[in-house]
């Protein structure tokens, strides 16, 4: 049935939600949005931000009432009044949904800040998610949060600070064997050898014969820059495990970083899916071989392979083709990843550097301007 929106003017200014990055115009996406995406949109809903933008959609009695709703202590009270501002749903619709905001709401406070955490580190977006995982650890301590942590300061290139909440999650249960791998591994990329080499021990105890054990002495040796050693490791690891892409990768890394760019993309075939990944990785060592144009065949592959809903592999096609100083090619895949991620800093830093490259300089300093000035809330809102 095709219903009018309740507020009739035109409107050009989207609010947009901090944790999905969706822009909505009307009242009305933003119902849906919430009604679909209640979990992560939890601290945007009722937010002084939305309230301020309903009323600027003229709609200042729905406003009125939202500032109302917000008082409410219960979560499930307020988001159904919420979504009940307008006849947008159906009574049995709210009713299923009533089910699941109650059985939510009766779980633990630090499982739902885990939730949403884990949904923005699956998106790529770990510094948002750090703040909440730390949230959630205040109020229970356990081996999940402590590894998901670390994983998020993995993502963000930071192997020292994932290192202590796995030695943490190490020492609350030191036979778990998905929790030791993950430990040796930040232990080795933290140059803490010592301790890396104490859990490789423990780790052939805990699980004999693991490709994840020669994977992990193939990691230690290249970081120590032993790069025929480390192929030695690594190539076990895909004997035992030839179905794992991830220790081909590595692979083609200790070639890369070797120089013999002819091997690591020679290695590269024996990856056995050819996802996403794998091109990005073939577009990696085209790049820094200094071959653009190849660099650029490949990451074309990967957008078309898997390009719908990332944001970062856009980025990368961007930066390729700014590389290559095709401008306008760049400008209109940086846009691709600003309409996914339009507050992601790196994908920002790459639309800043785009716009240099187009003599923009005004708009270059913009966006300079607008990134430090995200840097600095962000700084505040981790301590």
């Amino acid at each position: 049935m095709i219903q009018f929106c309740v507020s009739q003017q035109l409107n050009e200014n989207p609010f947009i939600f901090r944790s999905t990055g969706t822009r909505v115009y009307s009242l009305e996406e933003a119902l849906y949005h919430i009604f679909h995406h209640w979990r992560e949109s939890s601290e945007d809903f009722l937010s002084q931000e939305m309230i301020t933008w309903v009323s600027e959609l003229g709609l200042p009695f729905v406003a009125s009432k939202m500032s109302k709703i917000a008082d409410n202590e219960h979560f499930t009270t307020r988001i159904l009044d919420f979504l009940q501002l307008t006849d947008y749903f159906a009574p049995g619709e709210l009713n299923v949904l009533k089910h699941d905001l109650e059985a939510w709401e009766r779980r633990l406070e630090w499982e739902k800040l885990k939730e949403r955490a884990d949904y923005l580190t699956r998106r790529g977006d770990p510094h948002k998610a750090l703040p909440i995982y730390k949230r959630a650890v205040q109020l229970e301590e356990n081996i999940p949060l402590l590894n998901n942590i670390a994983v998020a300061y993995m993502q963000l290139s930071a192997p020292e600070e994932a290192f202590i909440y796995l030695s943490h999650a190490h020492a609350l249960d030191p036979d778990n064997v998905s929790i030791t791998l993950h430990y040796i591994e930040a232990a080795i990329l933290s140059g803490e050898y010592e301790s890396a080499a104490q859990g490789l021990e423990k780790a052939k105890f805990l699980a004999p014969g693991s490709a994840d054990i020669q994977f992990l002495h193939g990691l230690m040796s290249y970081k120590q820059k032993r790069y025929t050693q480390a192929l030695e490791y690594y190539e076990e690891a895909v004997n035992l495990a030839p179905a794992t892409s991830h220790y081909v990768y590595k692979i083609a890394d200790v070639y890369k970083t070797m120089r013999m760019y002819s091997k690591a993309l020679d290695a590269l075939t024996q990856v056995q899916n050819k996802d996403a990944n794998f091109y990005v990785k073939e577009a990696e060592i085209h790049a820094i071989a200094g071959d653009i144009p190849a660099s650029l065949k490949s990451m074309r592959n990967a957008t078309e392979v898997d390009g719908a809903n990332n944001a970062n592999m856009w980025a990368k096609l961007a930066e390729y083709y700014r590389h290559d100083y095709d401008w306008r090619r760049a400008e209109d895949a940086i846009s691709h990843a600003l309409v996914l991620a339009p507050d992601n800093e790196k994908i920002r830093l790459e639309s800043a550097r785009i716009k240099k490259g187009l003599g923009r300089m005004r708009d270059y300093q913009g966006e300079l301007t607008r990134i430090l000035t995200s840097f600095k809330e962000q700084y505040r809102t981790d301590m």
